[in-house]
């Protein structure tokens, strides 16, 4: 009796837990295609002037005048010759993995996002899917047994 109730209790909680993950999944697919499909500009940066999903390099850019500005002014700048020598080595360290990323592809940082989205939400599916499946299954078999 006490090993059937536990079996039971197991089965509708592994059964819950299969379409927790399921639903959970199918709203994500839902979301990204809402947001694909419809609300076209739901994935656009609103972070006020600061866009956190851009690459380093244009950050570095537009700082690159500051740098070759200050290394222009020299000793007017009240700097020693170890932070001028620091600065020159960074100019060209710069530059040098600038040419370097001429050849390397351009990633489109939306896209790259919406398919992590995609692969997270198909793969509860995939897991949430058989989980529930088999358990509410075995759940249907149980009750026409009893009755």
């Amino acid at each position: 009796m006490k090993d059937n109730f536990i079996r039971t209790i197991y089965l509708y909680l592994f059964a819950l837990v299969g379409l927790a993950v399921l639903v959970i999944g199918t709203g994500q697919l839902v979301d990204l295609g809402l947001k694909v499909f419809v609300f076209k500009y739901a994935d656009v940066n609103n972070n006020y002037g600061y866009d956190y999903g851009r690459p380093v390099s244009m950050a570095f850019d537009q700082e690159l005048s500051k740098v070759e500005n200050l290394s222009e002014c020299g000793t007017d700048c009240n700097l020693t010759d170890s932070q001028l020598e620091q600065i020159d080595n960074w100019l060209i360290d710069y530059k040098t993995w600038q040419e370097s990323q001429k050849d390397v592809e351009k990633i489109d940082y939306q896209r790259q996002s919406r398919e992590r989205q995609a692969s997270r939400a198909i793969s509860l599916i995939l897991v949430g899917l058989p989980l529930y499946m088999y358990h509410w299954t075995v759940i249907k078999r149980d009750r026409k047994r009893k009755a």
